[in-house]
């Protein structure tokens, strides 16, 4: 479950809508789309190419 009082910052993947990638690939268009790296407490956003599919990523530090 995912608790939004604890996030911090939340970003949105615009050009990504791939619904099928595992976690791993997503950090990686993160770090390529978004020139940045993932920080704890981020949680990044992906929408469907039709809009109703929503996906949240959040990312925490955790090996």
């Amino acid at each position: 479950m995912l608790s939004v009082n604890e996030l911090g910052r939340f970003y949105y993947l615009r050009n990504f809508h791939d619904m099928r990638c595992k976690y791993g690939r997503v950090l990686s268009v993160i770090r390529q789309q978004m020139d940045r790296e993932p920080q704890a407490g981020e949680v990044y956003i992906m929408m469907s190419k039709d809009y109703r599919t929503v996906r949240l990523c959040s990312y925490d530090n955790i090996n």
